[in-house]
């Protein structure tokens, strides 16, 4: 019996087809396509677009690129900090992993 399922698994395994990514890719979409965001923040008038598509990363689920938008702004605005809540909240990846020793450091550095 046991034998029968490990072979019926390994069959189904091989037998789910592989296919290619195909997924969104998000460098190439609009600010209409990736979502609205408006998140006043106090920081420079120059950060607030850059802030916004980094909120709209977050919400799309692509963590580093939304940590890349908001280390930008931290480079031009290191007092802005909900840029550094953005950095935080880009390398905490709740939804399938724990943060380990590196990730809350860093985060306690950004905090």
């Amino acid at each position: 019996m046991k034998r029968s399922a490990l072979w019926l698994a390994g069959l189904l395994l091989f037998a789910i087809p592989v296919v290619a990514d195909e997924g969104q890719h998000h460098e190439d979409l609009s600010p209409e396509q990736l979502g609205t965001v408006h998140f006043r923040v106090s920081c420079t008038a120059l950060a607030q677009k850059s802030f916004e598509r980094g909120v709209a990363l977050l919400h799309s689920f692509w963590y580093e690129e939304g940590e890349k938008q908001f280390e930008l702004i931290v480079k031009d605005d290191p007092k802005c900090a909900m840029a550094h809540w953005g950095v935080t909240m880009s390398i905490w990846h709740q939804l399938w992993n724990q943060p380990n020793a590196e990730t809350i450091k860093r985060g306690s550095v950004e905090v």
